[in-house]
């Protein structure tokens, strides 16, 4: 057997030494942690100012009526909205035709006095969104961003542009 014998020294800079490797692995550590919990602090931060500003435009369209809040669409509608010579419209458009709109959807806006394109063309994103967020969960997830827009489309007749529209969103669902 051969025994090797270690200086008391060298036992002591061993030891120095692994402690030194670990303190210094010990404050990387501690930094890196740091890193990347301030990344996402701050994109959290980020997230909440948003999620405020939506919050904000909620409330604002609960407590004001919403004749006040409506904005005009995307696109100008070319015929006025009250026409003189023409009687006041009572009956209610297919607002199916618009892409993210059911028979279920289409009920609840109902309910909400949008039923003709017109109303939905200058009925707000965001007052939509209100509108589904209170009728339920299942509702919550529709994107009504384009919904205005297609609704203009529609109530000025131009349903090849409209059906363009209603491509681009369904392919890009898709891809």
């Amino acid at each position: 057997m051969i025994f090797l014998q270690l200086n008391v020294l060298s036992k002591q800079m061993a030891i120095l030494e692994i402690v030194v490797v670990l303190a210094i692995a010990a404050l990387m550590g501690y930094m890196l942690s740091q890193l990347i919990a301030y990344s996402r602090l701050r994109l959290l931060k980020r997230e909440i100012v948003q999620r405020q500003i939506e919050i904000r435009e909620c409330r604002f369209e609960l407590t004001v009526p919403s004749s006040v809040v409506t904005k005009p669409p995307i696109r100008t509608i070319t015929k006025p909205v009250h026409p003189v010579s023409e009687p006041m419209r009572n009956t209610s458009d297919d607002l199916k035709v618009i892409e993210g709109i059911g028979p279920k959807i289409e009920e609840i806006l109902n309910k909400h006095g949008i039923k003709t394109y017109l109303a939905l063309a200058i009925t707000s994103p965001v007052r939509i969104s209100v509108i589904l967020k209170t009728a339920g969960p299942r509702f919550q997830i529709q994107d009504p961003s384009t919904w205005p827009e297609q609704a203009a489309l529609a109530d000025e007749g131009k349903w090849e542009e409209l059906e363009k529209i209603k491509i681009q969103l369904i392919s890009g669902r898709h891809d």
